[in-house]
């Protein structure tokens, strides 16, 4: 699923969006730790299956407005982790 700009709802902000990624991958983690232990459990490998779906979709739609959440994570020809402000200059990241 592609994102741009247009696409996002104007209440949909940066923050929301990280949200999203943060709610998303808690999920995937705490589905992960129960297949550790269940994993012939078919339902929670179908709710792996869509967890992982949606931290992937979550993660490619914030990265593609707002850059990339971690430094293995860049595109492109040019090194642009360093672009947005860090933590402590007021970045969320």
């Amino acid at each position: 699923m592609m994102y741009d700009r247009e696409s996002v709802s104007m209440n949909m902000t940066e923050e929301a969006m990280l949200r999203k990624v943060y709610e998303t991958g808690f999920a995937l983690d705490d589905i992960i730790l129960y297949l550790d232990t269940h994993p012939m459990d078919m339902d929670a490998m179908n709710y792996y299956q869509f967890m992982r779906q949606a931290n992937e979709e979550a993660v490619r739609a914030y990265e593609q407005m707002f850059g990339p959440l971690m430094a293995n994570r860049v595109m492109g020809g040019t090194w642009s982790w360093l672009d947005d402000p860090w933590p402590w200059e007021g970045g969320i990241r």
